[in-house]
């Protein structure tokens, strides 16, 4: 479902839809009932825009709770400035950042020469290859780039949409894609290269 953004040239736009006030008030209530509306209307894109930034199911899934929960906790400070579907994005993607914070900082503590491999691996095919060399790829941009190169291509969110969650204007929103598109294209074309 694609959200749709606040026009903030008028002023009455810029006020919260009536659906947006009830949605922000139950959360705030915790009516299970509205977190059951928002799952099923927000859930599976939350989800999807999560595994986009942390590239597994399961982190993904924890990351949508978590979201959820911060959602409970903030919606009294809800304010309308932008749409609650735009808001409650804008919580997930910090989840997303805070998550991958913690990965790093984990990975940083472990002694990689204690890990041992178990597990028996098969011989990846070459799509498994390619793809998870874009995975590292976009790992490798900076959070700001992975976002709305995810946002905009994988999700299929408008730039206007992109601006208002990242807090962003919507023609940096346009020049960050462009530059990490680029980018890509530059060390795909490195890495092709024998």
């Amino acid at each position: 479902m694609t959200s749709t953004l606040p026009d903030h040239a008028s002023p009455a736009a810029s006020l919260p839809s009536v659906d947006d006030r009830r949605l922000a008030r139950g959360c705030a209530a915790g009516d299970t009932r509205v977190f059951e509306e928002i799952y099923q209307r927000f859930g599976e894109r939350m989800k999807s825009v999560a595994w986009g930034h942390l590239g597994k199911a399961s982190d993904a899934e924890d990351a949508v709770q978590e979201t959820f929960l911060k959602i409970h906790r903030a919606a009294t400070t809800f304010t309308g400035e932008a749409s609650f579907s735009t808001w409650a994005y804008r919580i997930l993607v910090n989840t997303c950042y805070d998550a991958l914070r913690r990965r790093k900082r984990r990975i940083e503590e472990t002694n990689l020469d204690d890990t041992t491999e178990t597990a028996v691996r098969t011989a990846p095919s070459v799509d498994d290859t390619k793809r998870l060399a874009l995975r590292r790829m976009l790992d490798e941009l900076p959070e700001q780039r992975r976002t709305v190169f995810t946002l905009f291509e994988i999700e299929g969110l408008s730039h206007a949409e992109i601006a208002a969650i990242l807090g962003i204007t919507e023609g940096n929103s346009k020049w960050i894609l462009f530059a990490t598109k680029k980018e890509l294209q530059q060390k795909w074309t490195r890495r092709e290269r024998p």
